[in-house]
């Protein structure tokens, strides 16, 4: 809004940000093609050896583009530096492995398409499902997904023509080693962004969990009402997003083969694609229109580029490698250039092979605008995530990373606000995965004259607080006396106080009005305080965002009978200790780890 009122004048902090996704761009980009351009090259030389068909090529450097998402998503805290070694053995042999079943499901997607169908949807849905099981399976999930996703693609250009199982396990670990070596190499190097290269630091402390709420004195629990084998148990997000998939994959293979006989991977590819790392139902439909604004665009550009090209053009292969290139440096700034720049990729795939019709690529708009719909009604149909359960149970998490921080700040725990810090960035990198769909949602709901506040304006709020949040960690450790008069150490802590009582509001808990004190003015510092300093400048932006977030989230009132804070052990304290709040609440948020998401070209 600030650069349309301005005069279209882009605000300073967006300028940083969009500078900050690009250099972030460039650095992985460089990482992700150097294992592309390495896997190519060896899997040619495999192809030129053994007189193989070029699928195998594909094969290889589609596993490899998307086993390195899959690593720079890795989250380093799960392999500290002493246990890196058997992690990178266990994800050097899984796709393997998986190659082999996948093969096997390929052969019989031709033969039997029925059976080979029901299989694979079966193998994309259970390796959704078993991300309910920790970190270690979410990761081992993932992998499993990649061979699967590359059948779609290799057939579907390089013809008809089957490729031994062997030697797909072969295009599996040459992909595995030159992504999962490349990508460690740059982590332990410290090239790769924040978040990935931490070189075997000790992992962020995590938030402070809370107890479970007790039933309000007056409130009747139905669970102590009703035997526990009859209480019905709510559905983990993963057997949501499993069920969504088999559902809407189920749809596009059945669909696809009835209206794209020829060319029905199209159909699957974009079904998987925008139904992967379902974060709500507004992210599912966001996703669509991206990627068929991404097609349409790519499908433009590419018709233009393989109308000047020869069939096996080499300059065909360099363009396919100039456009992965692009599209992987812009990726951050928006989906839709990913999407563009895969549906220019298979476009000139296509043009290498000879298929460079109008038919053609009409078609695969088509196909995608078909299998868009489908991912669409599944989400929405088949056990829907919603976006605001998903939105409000991340923005409490970073919350309690936030409140953990002031904490720190307020206890003079100087040793742990790093850690404390680098956990709450965590937080909102998640938030910000979802921030584009609230904005949207945002829209829409000024459009229909909804009045505010938004959710969009807490996740806005959130995202602010990096920025004071590193100043204040960075000025406590140049002047480790600036907490000294404690004075800036209260409002620390009464800005955990806010913040508890915010996450009680997002988790549904009432309690006293004067159980969440507020600051006189946005920003307003006690009477009596010293001239501003860094410290004081830095909780001041965050006590702005606190107040948004207590305005989109206001505390609800105190049922009857509650003691006041006067009745309190605590009362009349300094400093008094900040109740421990309730944890995030229990709605679904895309599944055990909020940041698993698609690994494949998505």
């Amino acid at each position: 809004m600030l650069g349309f009122v301005s005069g279209f004048v882009i605000p300073r902090s967006r300028v940083t940000a969009l500078a900050a996704a690009l250099r972030t761009g460039a650095v992985t980009t460089a990482v992700v093609m150097a294992a592309v351009l390495a896997s190519f090259g060896s899997a040619l030389g495999v192809e030129h050896a053994a007189g193989l068909s070029v699928g195998v090529v594909i094969q290889a450097v589609v596993l490899t583009i998307t086993v390195s998402r899959t690593e720079r998503r890795r989250a380093a805290r799960a392999t500290p530096a002493g246990r890196r070694l058997l992690p990178v053995l266990g994800r050097l042999l899984l796709l393997p492995a998986v190659a082999v079943a996948a093969s096997e499901v390929g052969t019989l997607m031709l033969r039997h398409p029925n059976l080979g169908d029901t299989l694979f949807v079966l193998g994309l849905s259970g390796a959704i499902w078993i991300r309910r099981f920790g970190p270690t399976a979410v990761r081992a999930g993932t992998l499993a997904t990649l061979p699967f996703i590359a059948l779609l693609i290799v057939p579907a250009a390089a013809g008809p023509g089957e490729v031994s199982r062997w030697w797909s396990v072969l295009m599996a670990v040459i992909a595995s080693f030159w992504a999962i070596t490349l990508h460690e190499l740059a982590d332990w190097a410290g090239l790769l962004p924040s978040g990935t290269g931490t070189g075997g630091a000790a992992p962020p402390v995590p938030p402070t969990q809370a107890p479970a709420a007790t039933p309000q004195a007056g409130s009747t629990d139905l669970r102590r009402l009703v035997p526990k084998n009859l209480v019905p148990k709510k559905l983990q997000p993963s057997t949501k997003m499993a069920a969504q998939m088999a559902v809407g994959l189920g749809a596009a293979f059945a669909v696809g083969r009835w209206a794209f006989p020829d060319h029905w991977p199209w159909l699957v590819v974009t079904a998987y694609i925008v139904a992967a790392g379902n974060r709500g139902r507004g992210d599912v439909a966001v996703k669509s229109l991206s990627r068929l604004a991404g097609g349409a665009v790519g499908t433009v550009a590419a018709t233009v580029a393989v109308s000047a090209a020869s069939a096996h053009s080499p300059w065909t292969v360099v363009a396919i490698f100039v456009v992965l290139a692009v599209a992987l440096a812009l990726r951050n700034l928006h989906y839709a250039f990913w999407a563009a720049g895969v549906t220019s990729m298979l476009a000139l795939l296509y043009g290498y092979f000879g298929l460079t019709s109008t038919h053609v690529l009409d078609e695969r708009l088509e196909a995608i605008a078909v299998g868009s719909a489908l991912a669409v009604a599944a989400s929405w149909l088949v056990l829907p995530i919603r976006t605001r359960d998903v939105t409000r149970s991340r923005v409490a998490k970073a919350a309690a990373a936030l409140t953990d921080t002031l904490l720190a700040v307020a206890r003079d725990e100087a040793a742990t606000l790093a850690d404390r810090r680098d956990a709450f960035r965590a937080a909102v990198d998640e938030l910000g995965l979802i921030a584009e769909t609230l904005a949207v949602r945002r829209l829409v709901w000024k459009a229909l004259r909804r009045p505010g506040p938004y959710l969009a304006d807490a996740v806005t709020a959130v995202r602010r607080c990096q920025e004071p949040l590193d100043a204040l960690v960075g000025a406590l450790d140049e002047a480790p006396g600036a907490l000294a008069n404690g004075a800036n150490r209260r409002r620390a802590g009464g800005l955990a106080r806010q913040l508890g009582g915010v996450r009680r509001a997002i988790a549904g808990r009432p309690e006293p009005a004067a159980e969440v004190p507020r600051q006189s003015a946005p920003g307003g510092r006690p009477a009596g305080a010293a001239a501003p300093d860094l410290v004081a400048a830095a909780l001041d932006e965050l006590a702005d965002a606190v107040a948004i977030l207590q305005v989109v989230f206001p505390p609800r009132a105190a049922p009857p009978g509650q003691p006041t804070p006067a009745e309190r052990p605590d009362a009349g304290t300094a400093v008094p200790p900040v109740p421990r709040s309730a944890p995030a609440p229990d709605v679904p948020a895309g599944g055990p780890l909020p940041d698993a998401r698609p690994a494949e070209l998505s």
